[in-house]
């Protein structure tokens, strides 16, 4: 599979921005919002991700998407997609990520349970809320 890529990754999370200097609070524990954007150049939705994984194993899930697209493959809203781990499936669901609509890749747990599944646990539960509820908001119980 080639290596370059020609879409960007932001990986918004809790932290110090390396590039503006300022910090990031509001992030439920373990969330982040990884997104593509450059996807729309083959006609195909940007992905997202959720839970913050290390950056490398970020980068890994969305290029390995982003490369399936460019060779051709191309996904939808349900699509369960293998080939990303060895032991399961992952599934792509649209979701909402700053107005744009978004394949976001769905984990489940190691009990290969999904969000709406009974007993999910946290945080691949919290891969089934909305953008907004991603973030520390006071009312907000996960």
């Amino acid at each position: 599979m080639e290596k370059t890529c020609d879409w960007v990754i932001h990986l918004c999370t809790n932290g110090v921005c390396d590039h503006c200097g300022e910090t990031e609070t509001g992030f439920h524990q373990y969330i982040c919002n990884a997104h593509t954007h450059g996807m729309d150049k083959y006609s195909h939705l940007d992905f997202q991700l959720v839970l913050n994984f290390p950056p490398e194993e970020i980068g890994r899930i969305l290029n390995t998407m982003g490369h399936r697209v460019r060779h051709g493959e191309r996904f939808k809203n349900g699509d369960l997609i293998s080939g990303i781990y060895e032991d399961c499936d992952v599934r792509l669901t649209t979701f909402d990520e700053d107005g744009r609509k978004v394949l976001r890749v769905i984990i489940p747990d190691k009990y290969n349970r999904f969000p709406e599944d009974e007993g999910c646990d946290y945080p691949y539960i919290m891969q089934g809320v909305d953008e907004e509820h991603l973030y520390h908001k006071e009312g907000i119980r996960i």
